[in-house]
């Protein structure tokens, strides 16, 4: 029998938000509020809507999903951790030198981070370019914004 696609949802959309506790647990702080907020639309993105492989994050013909609005991070990587993406045993590194999963969003330090967030809707600009690189590869990759 079959998992009920909602049920599933709500369950990765749980973990998600449980996994945004245990890393602001880390360093005390965190946007926690807004990854709260974002965990049910990270859920259906990662669990339904987004192509890609865990396994390679690099993947050229995976779907990008660019998190405009860095500072929420901590959502974002709560998903990539609840997607394979990120691997579970880096949770407590949160914030922390050296991390892979830093404060703010940098796309050069955490696997599955498409862009190095900042000013509040740069990722649409982003987004845009990077969709017109793909069309001119015939990459038919899909490109994600959240703002």
């Amino acid at each position: 029998m079959q998992d009920n696609p909602i049920t599933s949802l709500k369950s990765a959309a749980y973990r998600i938000r449980r996994y945004a506790l245990q890393m602001g647990a880390v360093q005390g702080q965190g946007y926690i509020g807004q990854a709260l907020g974002m965990a049910d639309i990270l859920a259906v993105a990662y669990r339904h809507a987004l192509n890609y492989r865990a396994a390679d994050p690099k993947w050229e013909g995976r779907d990008r999903f660019l998190l405009s609005h860095g500072h929420y991070a901590i959502a974002l990587y709560a998903a990539l951790l609840e997607a394979g993406i990120v691997p579970e045993a880096e949770l407590d590194s949160y914030g922390s030198d050296d991390s892979r999963l830093p404060m703010s969003g940098m796309a050069t330090y955490t696997p599955g981070m498409e862009m190095s967030g900042g000013s509040l809707g740069q990722g649409l600009i982003i987004a845009v370019g990077m969709a017109l690189g793909l069309r001119q590869k015939n990459n038919k990759a899909f490109v994600y914004n959240s703002m």
